[in-house]
């Protein structure tokens, strides 16, 4: 029985993720790293679900908390604003960030913005 009350515990936990704020790169060093991709294969055509078939499981709610940051937020930042400015960096409730390459940060935001608006986006729209 401990393990099935742990296992709903980690999932109700899972279920309350968010983005709490974005935060700069310089202070994202005092937690967890939870993407960690090259990218760049967002294509024109492609949506959410292209993208988010390509994210490994344990990831998907990482992604899933930020596309509805993103869209509430109108969050349209390009990968080099990710890494280079302050409060581009999304913190999660539970002290995990995203961290991203230029070209992976391209593919989130043009997956979230093809999907929202129904448009073509690929990764070189938010590359840089």
């Amino acid at each position: 029985m401990d393990c099935l009350h742990e296992q709903y515990s980690k999932e109700s936990e899972l279920d309350k993720m968010e983005v709490i704020s974005m935060i700069s790169k310089e202070e994202s060093s005092n937690h967890e790293i939870s993407f960690g991709r090259l990218g760049g294969f967002f294509e024109n055509g492609m949506r959410w679900k292209d993208y988010i078939d390509t994210v490994l499981p344990e990831k998907r709610l990482y992604a899933e908390a930020f596309r509805k940051f993103a869209v509430s937020n109108n969050i349209r930042i390009t990968g080099e604003q990710h890494q280079e400015s302050s409060e581009a960096v999304p913190l999660f409730s539970d002290g995990t960030i995203m961290s991203l390459s230029w070209r992976a940060w391209g593919d989130i935001m043009a997956a979230i913005w093809s999907e929202e608006e129904n448009k073509d986006y690929n990764y070189m729209d938010f590359y840089m």
